[in-house]
């Protein structure tokens, strides 16, 4: 058992000795007295044991960066894409990819460059996991933003009190995979689940007890379901680069983030929403059985309040509201009968919301189409995270001084509940 295993298992102990005195209403016995003392004695060298180790490895790793490094800085370390340890956190994906040992190692032996015709293959490398990805994508919108201490909000909620003559800080604009749920691993191929499309509540008082000929039974709830398959799919996106920027880490990571990072998180939201489930895709919202649907109703705001009330009906959450850049701006621009905005107007900033559910803008949705509903119901569940790769054995590249570097991301979608969600018209 590890230092940490060891630490968890003693406060374990001890909540557990706390639990049971408070649950009977009691103090301690002599025996949980000694043994919490005994406990507490072991906590305290456990952590000072775990705080040293901690350091160890900290030196240990810093002095090994140097060495890799050779330039006296530390170099950290990432790993393969086959090894699921953590990286960090605080850099977005192209900063992880350049302090790679691959990449690091290559950049080390090009010198003072690379001749004309000159073979380039750098190792496929795991720049980050599919949340910690995801996370990179959006904190680079924040830094594009200049907005260097950037209100933290809760996923799909809004800041919900707005004081007269106090200008709050803008959230960052949410988007569908800020919505959906990252966190989860898949660690094979595929998998089959049963999604719940329906559900008919049969809750109700019964007698304690039922004669012989009572036609009373106890009441029984049931669930609507539909078998569905969560299978991993490659998204990719490949850009040429000059040998030059390759070499250049700061320029290196600057380009990957602008480009390779937003090109596949914009294929993944069409596949989460507009997948097809045939010719290689995934089953998206647009197209999977079960999921709530809306018809025009008066107008767009009406017929969004009817879509709320049916997902009300059956308990759901409603996280955010989708809708595409033209609907966006058809509800910015809706006015009352004396021409003034309904909304906060050009002059005024703020989340944008719609009967107080955040308002999500995609451009992979249809103009006349809105979804809404309880977006943790969707998952995208890492298989093998973000690997780039870079190489110019691709077509006259090395003749020309040219790299090809691909960024690949395997991952697999679920819809847990699809009755959760609604798909509304609004448009007649």
């Amino acid at each position: 058992m590890t230092l940490r295993e060891q630490l968890k298992a003693a406060l374990t102990r001890a909540a557990e000795i706390a639990q049971a005195a408070k649950t009977d209403g009691r103090d301690f016995t002599d025996d949980e007295v000694k043994e919490i003392t005994d406990l507490k004695a072991k906590v305290t060298d456990l952590t000072a044991k775990v705080e040293a180790a901690d350091a160890a490895q900290a030196a240990a790793d810093e002095m090994a960066g140097k060495a890799a490094a050779g330039d006296g800085k530390p170099a950290p370390k990432l790993t393969g894409v086959k090894d699921r340890q953590e990286v960090s956190d605080l850099a977005t994906f192209g900063e992880q990819y350049v302090k790679s040992e691959a990449y690091t190692a290559w950049r080390k032996s090009a010198g003072t460059g690379f001749g004309n015709g000159t073979p380039i293959s750098i190792p496929s490398v795991q720049a980050g996991s599919l949340k910690a990805f995801v996370r990179g994508v959006r904190e680079g919108r924040r830094a594009m933003k200049a907005d260097p201490a950037p209100l933290q909000v809760g996923l799909g909620h809004v800041q919900n009190i707005r004081l007269p003559t106090v200008d709050l800080t803008v959230p960052p604009q949410l988007t569908l995979l800020d919505l959906i749920d990252t966190s989860g691993h898949i660690d094979g191929p595929s998998f089959e689940y049963l999604q719940i499309t329906s559900v008919t509540r049969g809750a109700a008082i019964v007698p304690d007890e039922i004669l012989p000929g009572d036609t009373t039974v106890k009441p029984l709830s049931t669930l609507g379901t539909n078998l569905a398959t969560a299978k991993v799919y490659t998204y990719a996106d490949g850009y040429t680069v000059t040998n030059q920027m390759l070499a250049d880490a700061g320029g290196l990571a600057t380009y990957l983030n602008a480009n390779l990072g937003t090109n596949i998180n914009s294929v993944v939201e069409d596949m989460i929403l507009n997948g097809t489930g045939a010719d290689g895709e995934p089953t998206g919202i647009m197209h999977t059985t079960g999921v709530q649907s809306q018809a025009f109703d008066t107008d767009m705001v009406a017929t969004l309040r009817k879509a709320i009330t049916k997902l009300a009906k059956i308990k759901s959450p409603i996280t955010a509201v989708a809708v595409s850049a033209e609907d966006d701006e058809a509800f910015d621009l809706m006015k009352d009968a004396d021409g003034r905005y309904l909304g906060q107007g050009p002059w005024s900033s703020g989340p944008g919301t719609i009967w107080g559910r955040p308002r999500v803008v995609s451009d992979v949705i249809p103009q006349g189409t809105a979804i809404l509903g309880n977006w943790s119901t969707v998952s995208l569940m890492d298989r093998e995270g973000l690997s780039v790769l870079a190489f110019n054995q691709h077509a006259d590249y090395a003749r020309r001084n040219l790299t090809y570097v691909r960024g690949e991301l395997r991952a697999a979608q679920a819809i847990w509940k699809p009755a959760q969600l609604c798909v509304a018209d609004l448009a007649a």
